[in-house]
């Protein structure tokens, strides 16, 4: 083809060059041959959009094409006064060229566009399965709640399918058990305690209980000790009663109830300030303990922390020691250098004095120390 060019070197879409492009939109038959050239040339190729080349490929043939549709689109623009009588019809080739030259680049592009939309929406779905590996806030919840949500982290499978992803899912799962596993222990140590501050309670109520029971039971026998005697006495007195005026046994009568319901009425005080006591006591010792309780955990737990900030100046301070021993090794390494070439350039400085064809002058030179660092034991 005489008359064409190529738009520039390595595009393979061949155009009428110089003036022909103008002329060409006076034939539109002409214009359907380069639009039907250009097509079969694009066709042609079949890049894979699969690879990094491919996609390349197809992205730079697109481009072509955009910049041939330019190319003939400005050569019809370029029309001169003579030939605007054509405008009508070059303003439909045109149309033809954007229309189909636009057709054929959505063409081109269509593996590319759907390889990229495919792409995006694997990264987005691994990045949404990413989420799915942070643990739910649970740090304060009971261990049951805290071992479902580690049992649901580890039934999560990290395989080959997260593909880039798949090295940050293994540390987000291992960081996630991590903390899970941390929160569990921390929620187990709470659940204990509070077992161990109900079982004291327990206790120190039982044995208040108790020792109500026992002290109403021990008051509740030295009244009918009491009452015993009383009554034994009475009767001694009632013998010698007999002696006396009914009146005066109708007096000592009544004396006695009386003092049968003070001392009843004594008794029953005694019962329930026992039974205070007890209930006293048994707060103040469950106080006590839950108190000791409280203080021993605060304890324990300011001890794991200076253990832990300990452990941490010492890694802080091995690691500061590494360091120091390291810049101390090369610094040495650096002076031995630096002594050994003062040293190597000395000596060669005291030889070059010498005749270097003659040995024994270098022989007669050794041994009268005349080469620096240098000693001759004879």
């Amino acid at each position: 083809m005489n008359d064409q060019t190529q738009i520039e070197a390595g595009t393979a879409l061949a155009l009428p060059a110089g003036t022909d492009l103008t002329a060409m939109f006076a034939k539109p038959e002409q214009v359907d041959d380069v639009i039907s050239r250009i097509e079969v040339e694009v066709r042609s190729h079949a890049p894979d959009p699969s690879t990094a080349k491919g996609r390349k490929a197809i992205a730079s043939l697109a481009h072509t094409v955009a910049r041939s549709k330019t190319t003939l689109d400005a050569a019809g623009k370029s029309l001169t006064d003579d030939a605007r009588k054509q405008i009508a019809a070059v303003d439909a080739e045109r149309r033809k060229v954007r229309e189909r030259l636009d057709a054929l680049k959505a063409e081109v592009r269509k593996p590319l566009d759907e390889w990229e939309a495919a792409e995006e929406e694997r990264v987005e779905r691994l990045k949404a399965a990413l989420q799915s590996l942070t643990p739910a806030p649970v740090q304060l919840l009971d261990t049951e709640t805290i071992t479902a949500e580690i049992d649901r982290i580890k039934a999560i499978s990290v395989d080959d399918s997260w593909a880039e992803y798949q090295e940050i899912a293994d540390a987000k799962k291992e960081h996630a058990l991590t903390d899970l596993t941390q929160w569990h222990d921390a929620a187990k140590v709470r659940e204990d305690q509070a077992a161990e501050l109900d079982r004291l309670r327990a206790e120190a109520e039982e044995r208040a209980r108790k020792d109500a029971e026992e002290a109403a039971a021990k008051a509740e026998a030295e009244r009918q000790a009491k009452a015993k005697a009383e009554q034994e006495r009475l009767a001694a007195e009632k013998v010698e009663a007999d002696r006396i005026a009914a009146e005066e046994a109708e007096a000592r009568r009544i004396e006695a109830e009386k003092a049968e319901a003070d001392r009843r009425e004594q008794a029953e005080r005694e019962k329930a300030e026992a039974a205070e006591r007890a209930r006293k006591q048994a707060e103040e010792d469950a106080a006590r303990r839950e108190q000791e309780a409280a203080e021993r955990h605060a304890r324990e737990l300011a001890e794991a922390k200076q253990r832990e900030e300990a452990a941490a100046q010492r890694e802080r301070d091995r690691i500061a020691e590494e360091q120091r021993q390291a810049d101390l090794a090369r610094t040495k390494r650096e002076a031995d250098r630096a002594h050994r070439v003062r040293i190597r350039n000395e000596i060669a400085e005291g030889l070059k004095t010498l005749d270097a064809g003659n040995w024994f002058v270098l022989a007669d030179a050794l041994i009268d120390d005349k080469v620096p660092h240098t000693r001759v034991t004879l």
